[in-house]
This record gives structure tokens, C-alpha cells and sequence, in this order.
């Protein structure tokens, strides 16, 4: 049974790993910088507050009652729900969000380098994800709307990590109507010189690639249509698609829109069936004002890159395939919706809609951080599939919190019964078995 052996074992290394970080880890610090711990805590230390948060991140719908009760399995005493409510509040969020750096900041498995990454010292990814929410959520969480329909609500996870290490940088909860180009400079806190930047084009914002160049990190991404290109020595507009009609491609270092920010710009022809599919997509946007112009439909017969990349350091054809690897965040992306219950919320108030999506992404971390170790251990020709092993660990949950709690799974079963299969003591209603005894 090997095989059996070293999975069990991969899975358990990063969870037991996690334990010893909580023990370390300065949490007080932290809760009090976030604002959520104004205090010194009396009755429940901060490692055991974060050790039941670990363990309850697997859970389908929290509640307050057993949010308190596995508190209290982790820190040796009774907690109280009502307890627990009067500690919640906004300030969780920072405090979780850096608590997830903090612990997630060094995974287990970084990926097995490519040649064209060796003079980068981290290839950070910055994506989002978008998570709808019940409409009565919408004051804290504003989605979409227009004139037709009220405002609906809806939460994005802001998400910045390293592909290489697997490392979690930042991650941020807000309202749907905070926007990529709004969240583009969140990547400034984070980028230091010799990184790489991989983001999608919502992300493009000129001035902020302007300054990750000046700090000496590099970046990547597509060029965002509109902008005026210059020759770097005349000054004079450059006319990018009557260049592409005559040479097919295009590879030059220009200078881009007002700031006249030195840029290598890289275009590269797609199949007329991907171009078409795109102008298809552009002329069925429901925003009319955004309807394209037949220069742009014309354009879509390419894919435009922008980079401060060196042409000695990459080729046309490599910056595309390094730019496709930014679909590794979709995958997760996937993967926690999917498989890992992400869209699972408590949503009775925006309170505990940021625990529960902020616990939900804990389990998620856990979940990527054993996919690494795996990975690590096996054979470049046999790879695991982290949707098939999302899936797999999407209900392997309560095996975790054991771990976690250091309990068997005897021990977690009668906890949860002696603390949740009971009627629970209400002066205004009755239960059955009361009704039954009044009869």
C-alpha cells in the first residue's frame, strides 16, 4: 500500500505544518492592527480562535452555533454564539485576509521553473473572481443595476499570488462596482524589483505600468485599444494596422498613450476562427456606447501585447505562451467554486458573509497548499489534476478538522452531536416533543 501511505501523508504534512505556524505566528498583532482585537483576550486565546476557523472552513453554511462550539473544542472550554456575535465585525476582514497571507505566504510547491523565468524573481498573478449575493445584501455588497432592475449584490475576491512558489501575496473582499482598473494599483503593494506581473486586461492602467517599470519590475499584458503609439526617436503617431496589413506582425519598443511610457509592443495574428469569434463577441456587447469601430474589428485579427520585456529575453511566440499561463488562476478559481463550496455562504448579514467566504478561501489555501506537496512528490509524467484533487478534497473536510483539532474522528462526531442535535431552549416556542407532553 504505498501509495495509499504517501497520500496520506501529503495530506497531513501541510495541516500539521499549519499548527505550528499558529503557534508561532504573532496573532494578537495582527488582530489588534486590524482593529478586530481591542483587548487582551481573557477566555479564547487568538491561535485557537484561528485553529477553529481552520477547521470549520470545510463547512457547507456556518452558523453562529457551531462557529462558538468548535471554538470552544479548540481553545478547552464553553463559547457561547452570542459571544462570538458581539467579536464580529468589518474589521475581520483585514484581520483574516493578512492572518492568510501570513500563513499561506510560503507554500509547499513551487512549480518545477522554465528556463524563460529565470531572471524573474516571482511571477505574480493578479485576478478576481465575482460571488453573487441575496439582494437584501446589496447596501453592503452593490452589484449591477439599471433602470430595468434594482441594484443586486454581489462580492469580489481580489487575489494576487506567485506561480511560482504558490505563494498567497493579498487578497481583499469588496462590492462588485469596485473594479479591476479600480484594483490595479493593489499590485504596487506587493511588486518589488524583478518580479514579473501577469494580468488580463481589465487590469490595464497605464500609470501603474509606468511605475512597475520605475521600480524595476516587469510586466505583461494585453494593450488596451485607443492608445496613441509613438516613435521613440521622431515622436511621430504610429499607425499600427497599417503596419500589421502590410507585415502581418509587429515587435518594437514605442512609446504609449499621453505619459509616452517606453513599451515593447508585440502583436501576433490569430486564425481568422478565433478573430471572428471575437468580433462576434464585441458587437453583441449589450453597452451600445461601447460599439466597436471597424479599426478595432479589423485589429481583432491579432493579439496585441504590451511588456517591458527584452526581446533577448523572450520572443513573440514565447510572451504568448507565458501569458496563456495566466489561466492557472482561472483554474482555481474554478476549482474552489466547483469543488471546495465557495459559493456556500451564511449570508444573514455582510458580517458573516465575510467570515464565511473569508473561511472558505482558508480551506481553499489548505486544499492548494496539500495539492503542492503532491505535486512535488510525484514524477513529471504522472501530475495531479488540482480540479480532480479539489474535487476529491471537497469532501475530505471533516478528515481535516480532525487533524487540525488534533481529535478523532469518534471524539469531533460526539461533539458535534452533544452540541448541535438538540432542541435548543426557546421561551417562545415550543418544540415537538413539548407540544406532544401538553397534549
Amino acid at each position: 500500500m504505498p501509495h495509499l501511505k504517501s497520500t496520506q501523508l501529503t495530506l497531513v504534512q501541510p495541516l500539521l505544518q499549519l499548527r505550528r505556524s499558529l503557534a508561532t505566528l504573532d496573532v494578537e498583532a495582527l488582530a489588534r492592527r486590524s482593529g478586530f482585537l481591542r483587548r487582551r483576550p481573557r477566555k479564547i486565546p487568538m491561535p485557537d480562535l484561528l485553529l477553529a476557523f481552520c477547521a470549520l472552513a470545510w463547512e457547507s453554511v456556518l452558523s453562529l452555533e457551531r462557529i462558538a462550539a468548535v471554538i470552544g473544542l479548540a481553545a478547552g472550554c464553553s463559547y457561547s454564539k452570542q459571544a462570538f456575535h458581539q467579536r464580529l465585525s468589518k474589521n475581520i476582514e483585514t484581520f483574516l485576509g493578512e492572518v492568510a497571507a501570513a500563513l499561506f505566504g510560503q507554500m509547499s510547491a513551487p512549480l518545477r521553473c522554465a528556463h524563460c523565468f529565470k531572471s524573474f524573481g516571482r511571477v505574480l498573478l493578479h485576478d478576481s473572481t465575482v460571488q453573487p449575493l441575496p439582494r437584501h445584501l446589496a447596501a453592503a455588497f452593490p452589484g449591477s443595476s439599471n433602470q430595468r432592475c434594482p441594484t443586486r449584490a454581489a462580492l469580489k475576491i481580489q487575489w494576487i499570488c506567485d506561480l511560482l512558489s504558490g505563494s498567497l501575496l493579498q487578497l481583499s473582499l469588496s462590492s462588485f462596482r469596485r473594479n479591476d482598473q479600480a484594483a490595479a494599483p493593489d499590485i504596487l503593494k506587493v511588486a518589488k524589483k524583478g518580479d514579473l506581473v501577469l494580468r488580463d486586461l481589465g487590469y490595464f492602467v497605464l500609470p501603474v505600468l509606468a511605475q512597475l517599470h520605475l521600480r524595476g519590475a516587469f510586466f505583461l499584458s494585453r494593450l488596451r485599444h485607443g492608445l496613441i503609439l509613438r516613435d521613440p526617436q521622431t515622436k511621430a503617431p504610429i499607425d499600427l494596422l497599417q503596419i500589421l496589413r502590410r507585415e502581418g506582425a509587429f515587435d518594437r519598443w514605442v512609446l504609449v498613450g499621453n505619459q509616452q511610457a517606453p513599451m515593447r509592443v508585440v502583436a501576433l495574428a490569430v486564425p481568422e476562427e478565433i478573430a471572428n469569434r471575437r468580433r462576434a463577441r464585441a458587437k453583441n456587447n449589450r453597452d451600445r456606447r461601447s460599439a466597436p469601430s471597424r479599426q478595432r474589428l479589423e485589429l481583432m485579427s491579432w493579439t496585441i501585447f504590451v511588456t517591458n520585456v527584452s526581446s533577448q529575453a523572450w520572443t513573440p511566440k514565447t510572451l504568448a505562451q507565458i501569458y496563456r499561463l495566466r489561466w492557472r488562476i482561472e483554474i482555481t478559481f474554478k476549482a474552489w467554486k466547483s469543488h471546495l463550496r465557495l459559493p456556500e455562504l451564511n449570508c444573514r448579514s455582510a458580517d458573516l458573509v465575510r467570515l464565511s467566504v473569508l473561511l472558505k478561501l482558508f480551506y481553499a489555501l489548505l486544499t492548494t497548499d496539500c495539492f503542492g506537496v503532491l505535486a512535488k512528490l510525484s514524477s513529471p509524467s504522472r501530475q495531479p489534476s488540482l480540479l480532480r484533487f479539489a474535487r476529491v478534497l471537497g469532501h475530505c473536510g471533516l478528515i481535516m478538522a480532525t487533524v487540525l483539532l488534533q481529535v478523532s474522528p469518534e471524539q469531533l462526531l460526539e461533539h458535534y452531536l452533544a452540541n448541535h442535535a438538540f432542541y435548543e431552549h426557546r421561551a417562545d416556542r415550543q418544540n415537538f416533543h413539548q407540544l406532544l407532553l401538553n397534549l
